[in-house]
């Protein structure tokens, strides 16, 4: 089986993050490999939560994997807690990287316009350097111009300008997600091949996890040998199908992707 080491942090309510990936991937036939930043309560979008940043014992078990000798074909990262994370998460793909491992990196940082709490200039700065290492990233709108250094827009002629921009400056392949327009929501695939969309009809609003349930199945699908376009339209199937069949009071709870998961099969 390929093996995939996925970063990311472990959240006990939410359904995103480790919790996302672990079954995605392993479904679709590659071993996960979690390497967490960060342990939980429940994801950062509820009122309240209780955070264990992994900052000082990451090496540690960095250096106990280089022991074990793995070669990973494929590397994912996501949420992080602090700058000294990214240099740990960077000097972790330039050790474990071969000419064969996907690099898929969720450039965590921002929604809405607006950058998450707690993330400093700096933070955006290293990210976008992570950015660079990647072969795929996958920005929402407002990572995307935090990315190009450009205002937040949602108009589609800004997106590919800035989408492009990142092309030119080395990161070929990016996936933009959620943008929206009339009642579908999509995902836009920039490749060599120009610029690829997969749609589905837009239900409710912000649902927790659903950025992480996409970058796992595009990671998923790549290790599988599918083009990322394929990649990325059965992920955005996938995801509406299970928000069009999840009941909750409280979105940030995530959506009941668990009943889906033997369509990855």
């Amino acid at each position: 089986m390929k093996k995939c080491a996925v970063i990311n942090d472990l959240s006990g309510f939410g359904k995103c993050s480790l919790t996302a990936a672990i079954p995605i991937i392993s479904v679709m036939g590659s071993e996960v490999h979690p390497l967490p930043t960060a342990v939980l309560s429940n994801q950062t979008a509820y009122e309240s939560f209780q955070s264990v940043p992994l900052t000082d014992v990451m090496p540690e078990f960095i250096s106990e994997w280089k022991k074990l000798n793995p070669v990973f074909d494929g590397i994912l990262t996501g949420f992080v807690t602090d700058e000294k994370q990214l240099d740990i998460i960077s000097n972790f793909i330039d050790e474990f990287r071969t000419e064969n491992t996907t690099v898929i990196v969720d450039p965590v940082m921002a929604d809405n316009g607006a950058l998450y709490s707690g993330y400093t200039p700096a933070m955006c700065e290293k990210i976008k350097k992570l950015c660079h290492k990647a072969d795929i990233i996958t920005p929402n709108i407002a990572e995307l111009a935090f990315l190009a250094d450009e205002k937040y827009s949602e108009d589609i002629d800004d997106i590919n300008r800035y989408a492009n921009k990142l092309q030119l400056e080395g990161i070929e392949r990016i996936v933009v997600t959620g943008y929206k327009q009339d009642n579908m929501i999509s995902n836009l695939v920039y490749d060599n091949d120009g610029m690829a969309i997969a749609s589905s009809t837009l239900i409710g609003g912000y649902y927790s996890g659903t950025g992480d349930i996409l970058a796992s199945i595009i990671m998923g699908g790549v290790l599988k040998g599918l083009s990322l376009v394929q990649s990325v339209s059965l992920a955005t199937e996938f995801i509406s199908k299970a928000i069009a069949d999840t009941d909750c009071d409280n979105h940030n709870d995530g959506i009941e992707f668990e009943k889906y998961l033997g369509d990855l099969l």
